[in-house]
């Protein structure tokens, strides 16, 4: 179950990352690397739902083949189930506390390291002599017959701009590329050459010359792990009472647990009746996951901006659902002793 989740959101994360090499604000190099950075985030979305899907499909199946009814007939109680279940759940609710809480970030960190170390060479941005780039979905085309050995210096450039009904041209001897430190964006500096202008409909044109010009290039734009707030260590998050940060620690916190909270919503989800089938119960429990995993998404956004207090953060919606399938297996446990007996 796991395997098939995790090739779903892959292949989902894949399309989005090959988005952004398409609109020239991700390295084409750097797109395995990302790839793999990415697997803890991904992971931390899968796993809880992959547990609780396959707790739900294998106790049905113990309904739909009479051996839960054998079982209980045998003497088997609620009891008897939480221990083999929580055998299960607990190494997985640490797996994914290891793996939120210190790997998610770690790998934040270092998307963000490559990324910039990335936008300083042109061989690992993905750029290829003699070839024409498009960007930003075709309003870019970017030309360059050479690069030096450094990775960063090009040789004969050739630039066609597009916005809306303007068009530019810029040609130059010589570029390379240049980060600006403080605000992080990415320039492409040119060395002695020329600009034309004009509007694509009409022959309205102008010419400038220069020695010197900078040309801002598309910013990269990387999903779920660009925050500057979700590449600092949980250490650091645990000591500050900022309620974004506090926001941020507690979703870091929020898969260990949901773990655990969906495996027991997952033991009542799976009773079904004899004649009942499985995929009712199933469609059921994605959309209890559903509902759960986007009202912690609400409430990080609650707290961060100050609507519900740190104090209380995600921690009810773990609780409410818990108490809900304490209930609600609690309920079920007697109704079966009334049956039994």
């Amino acid at each position: 179950m796991v395997a098939v989740l995790l090739t779903v959101m892959i292949a989902l994360t894949f399309g989005e990352l090959l988005n952004d090499v398409a609109s020239g604000s991700l390295p084409a190099g750097l797109l395995g690397l990302l790839m793999f950075l990415r697997l803890p985030d991904v992971l931390s979305n899968v796993v809880p739902l992959a547990v609780f899907i396959a707790i739900t499909w294998g106790l049905g199946r113990l309904y739909k083949d009479q051996e839960m009814a054998v079982m209980r007939a045998s003497g088997f109680s609620w009891a008897m189930l939480l221990r083999p279940l929580f055998n299960l759940l607990l190494p997985v609710s640490a797996f994914m506390l290891v793996c939120s809480v210190f790997l998610a970030p770690q790998s934040a960190n270092l998307q963000q390291f490559k990324l910039e170390e990335a936008f300083r060479t042109a061989t690992e941005w993905g750029l290829q002599t003699g070839q024409f780039h498009v960007l930003r979905g075709g309003d870019t085309v970017l030309y360059v017959e050479s690069v030096e050995p450094d990775g960063r210096t090009l040789n004969n450039i050739f630039i066609q701009q597009r916005d809306n009904d303007r068009e530019q041209v810029w040609i130059a001897r010589k570029g390379y590329y240049r980060l600006d430190e403080e605000s992080g964006a990415r320039y492409l500096t040119l060395e002695d050459g020329q600009i034309t202008e004009g509007g694509r409909w009409d022959l309205d044109f102008g010419v400038i010359e220069f020695s010197r010009n900078d040309l801002r290039l598309p910013q990269p734009e990387l999903r779920g792990a660009s925050d500057e707030i979700e590449a600092r260590p949980s250490r650091e998050l645990l000591l500050s009472g900022e309620p974004d940060e506090v926001a941020e620690i507690q979703f870091r916190i929020a898969p260990a647990i949901a773990v655990v909270v969906l495996g027991l919503l997952a033991v009542p989800l799976a009773h079904t009746a004899p004649r009942e089938g499985r995929g009712g119960r199933i469609v059921l429990g994605m959309l209890a996951y559903v509902v759960y995993a986007n009202v912690l998404y609400l409430a990080r956004v609650w707290v961060a901006k100050g609507i519900l207090p740190p104090w209380l953060g995600l921690w009810w919606i773990h609780i409410l659902v818990l108490v809900i399938a304490l209930f609600w297996l609690r309920r079920q446990g007697r109704m079966a002793g009334s049956k039994s007996r």
